[in-house]
């Protein structure tokens, strides 16, 4: 290779050779002049200077030439630097910047000339400040080129992510030097963190998902991946375990579709990668050998590179149970509206029934007492010739025992009609099951309408042993709880076989301690093994055979309990028994007691009322103005609009007596346009209901402070109570006795 002194002794020849070519054409022009003739000396001396003449010109010529493109280089350099797409910087040995191309003034906000002197650490971010000194610090020891990526801030204050790249040179006098280039990487940091954003979301939705996802390769169609759910849901220990089975290996025989697994699953699989997706209901067994239902939907998919099949199973098990609660709550719902109706259809003919059988036992006895008067005296005046000759036969009829067994017949008439009573009453606390509303409760009388649904479950079995003491009222729902006692009195008879129930005992107590109400439900029956006991409460547990227990009794009544702010326990041991205790939290709210509204009232001089009866049943309306009309004026009438027409033109009333129910006009349209047109009055309506009632008169009887009396009416409670608000209108509108008006407290009774 040539060096740059050959060069340069190269052209300096090719340069003399070319001056004295041309010195000699001129020579030879001027010889040719006979005019112009030189001594030989001064021609010669004349001759090297015109070389060497020419020799400068050439070179001045070559000096421009090559400055022409020194320049036109230096341009073309200049503009590659300065307009480069990234930035060039160059650093001293102390860090502080020697020069920078206009891409790096650009992404820094700076002229060149206030970059220039000024330190790189001053740009970057603080808490990106470790990051270059360890990248300036690998350069300066290695003297390799390094990378990194910080982030850098403008005078202004706003921040981009830049790309450093550095390496380290000596310049001429043997100082240090760092070029390094600055990329803006904003825009690509960006992105990477969306995609990362992405990916972890999909990674938490992937392992956090509570269906299976798994994906399956062929053609062993062997797992190859299942997040945390899948490793769960079929008893895996991790995903070595997972992976080393197949689909089928996890499927019983039996398939919703019948036929071999192994055949179906593959038959599936296949199916899903020709059609791309395929969505079937399957039978999987878990490692534990317990099997259950699931939904399995699959999709073709291409996973680094290699064609699979990604498979989301859904276990089925708390979907069918979710079913079962919404078909138990539905068959709940539909027992609460056909128990309102019953009691409804019940009780209405009770009112007139009970009253007409309770009047007759009550009177029955006079009777006799009176015919036994009449014969006797019918005896004296006759003789007892003349007296058996001519009333032998009525005489027969008045005979001692037979009397007893016609008032005795009457007796029992009542007792039973007052178990019908009983039983309507307890049908109409169940029917309120389904209501949100609560309200004070008395516990020993959810516990009797327990005792009167649950009675014929327990006589077969077992003898009922009853322990209530007085119990402050609890908050709640008489229905709901009733429901609870109802399902633990239910459970304890079942757990006594029948055919013995001189010797087995279910017993229910009721007692308060401190400010907790407590019922005890105890049974002698087969009791419960211990391993069973911790999952009693859990929803579709149960030991009963298929089809007899829904496994939602005692799941149900702790949800009951626990609303209540109370809860519940048991304690079992096999072959000698059960005992349930139920702890509720007394009521601390103030209000009266439900008795207080039958408190004894009697009909006093003075305080005659004016009492307004609506019912759409005549025997009803016939009955309660018997009742009520030895002490007050009453009048009736057989519908809402009836009463309505009453009152338009007459509205002296003390009291109102008004059916809910009722076809054209209900008791609540009626007290709406009272509540508008008279208000006092609207005031003194006490609703009767035969306990079956829409949820919009539910709502509405909850919303206002009137009485409610539950049908079938006690004939003496009606008495008192009608007594007692007669009074109380009488004296809100005389003022008189210190009383003030007062607005009525809402009792259900």
């Amino acid at each position: 290779m040539m060096t740059e002194a050959g060069i340069d002794r190269e052209k300096a020849a090719r340069r003399r050779s070319q001056a004295e070519e041309t010195v000699r054409l001129k020579a030879a022009e001027e010889a040719a002049d006979p005019n112009r003739i030189w001594p030989e000396a001064a021609r010669q001396a004349l001759h090297e200077l015109r070389v060497h003449q020419i020799e400068l010109e050439l070179q001045n010529e070559e000096l421009r030439c090559t400055q022409e493109e020194l320049e036109i280089t230096r341009t073309r350099y200049v503009d590659l630097y300065d307009l480069a797409p990234v930035g060039y910087i160059t650093l001293g040995d102390d860090g502080r910047i020697i020069e920078a191309n206009l891409t790096a003034t650009s992404l820094l906000a700076l002229a060149r000339s206030e970059m220039v002197e000024q330190s790189l650490t001053n740009f970057i971010v603080a808490a990106d400040q470790d990051i270059y000194y360890h990248h300036r610090r690998r350069l300066l020891e290695t003297g390799a080129p390094q990378t990194c990526e910080l982030r850098l801030s403008r005078p202004d204050g706003s921040v981009f992510w830049a790309r450093l790249q550095a390496t380290s040179q000596r310049d001429r006098d043997g100082q240090s030097t760092c070029r390094t280039t600055l990329s803006d990487i904003s825009e690509r940091r960006k992105a990477e963190e969306i995609i990362e954003a992405s990916e972890s979301r999909h990674r938490v939705m992937f392992e956090t998902s509570h269906d299976a996802l798994m994906t399956l390769a062929p053609p062993g169609w062997g797992f190859t991946s299942g997040n945390s759910s899948a490793l769960t849901m079929f008893g895996a220990r991790d995903q070595a375990d997972f992976a080393s089975r197949k689909l089928w290996q996890y499927s019983p025989e039996h398939q919703p579709d019948g036929g071999v697994s192994a055949e179906n699953a593959v038959s599936m699989l296949e199916t899903a990668m020709k059609e791309g997706s395929n969505f079937v209901v399957w039978t999987f067994e878990r490692g534990s050998g317990e099997k259950f239902l699931a939904t399995i939907l699959t999709t073709r998919m291409e996973l680094d590179g290699q064609v699979v099949l990604q498979a989301t199973v859904r276990d089925e098990t708390q979907m069918k149970r979710l079913e079962a609660v919404m078909g138990q709550a539905d068959r709940l719902a539909s027992m609460g509206m056909l128990a309102a109706g019953v009691a409804h259809e019940i009780n209405n003919p009770l009112v007139y029934v009970l009253y007409n059988i309770e009047s007759l036992a009550n009177d029955l006895p006079k009777v006799v007492a009176a015919a036994r008067r009449c014969s006797s005296a019918l005896r004296r005046q006759l003789g007892d010739a003349a007296f058996a000759d001519s009333a032998g036969d009525d005489v027969g009829m008045l005979h001692e025992t037979m009397l007893e067994e016609v008032v005795d017949r009457a007796r029992e008439a009542l007792a039973g009609t007052r178990r019908i009573r009983t039983i309507a009453k307890a049908l109409g606390t169940f029917s309120r099951v389904e209501r949100a509303e609560r309200s004070a409760v008395d516990v020993n009388y959810a516990i009797e309408c327990a005792i009167t649904m649950a009675f014929n479950e327990i006589k077969y079995r077992a003898k009922l042993v009853k322990d209530l003491g007085r119990v402050p009222a609890v908050w709640g729902s008489d229905g709901k709880l009733s429901q609870v006692f109802l399902n633990l009195l239910i459970n304890a008879s079942h757990a006594i076989d029948e055919g013995d129930p001189a010797n087995n005992r279910v017993s229910i107590r009721s007692w308060a301690d401190g400010d907790s109400a407590f019922a005890e439900i105890t049974d002698t029956g087969k009791g419960i093994p211990t391993e069973h006991l911790p999952r009693i409460f859990e929803p579709f547990f149960t030991t009963k055979p298929m089809g007899i227990g829904s496994g939602l009794g005692l799941a149900i009544c702790r949800n009951i309990v626990v609303d209540f702010g109370g809860e519940i326990c048991c304690e079992s041991e096999l072959g000698r028994g059960t005992r349930f205790v139920v702890r509720l939290p007394l009521h601390t709210g103030t209000g009266t007691a439900v008795t207080s509204a039958f408190a004894e009232t009697r009909s006093v001089p003075g305080t005659r009322g004016r009492i307004l009866i609506l019912d759409d049943e005549e025997l009803i309306l016939k009955t309660i103005q018997q009742l009520l009309a030895p002490d007050h004026e009453v009048i009736v009438a057989m519908s809402g609009q009836a009463g309505r027409a009453i009152l338009e033109h007459d509205q002296a009333f003390d009291v109102i007596l008004c059916d809910m129910m009722m076809p054209e006009m209900t008791g609540m349209a009626l007290h709406e346009w009272l509540a508008m047109r008279h208000p006092e009055l609207a005031a003194k309506v006490v609703f009767l209901s035969g306990g079956a009632f829409t949820p919009k008169v539910a709502v509405y009887l909850a919303s206002v402070a009137n009485l409610r009396l539950d049908k079938p009416i006690d004939a003496a409670d009606l008495q008192r109570l009608v007594n007692r608000l007669v009074i109380q209108a009488k004296r809100l509108v005389s003022g008189g006795n210190g009383a003030s008006p007062r607005r009525w407290t809402s009792h259900i009774l």
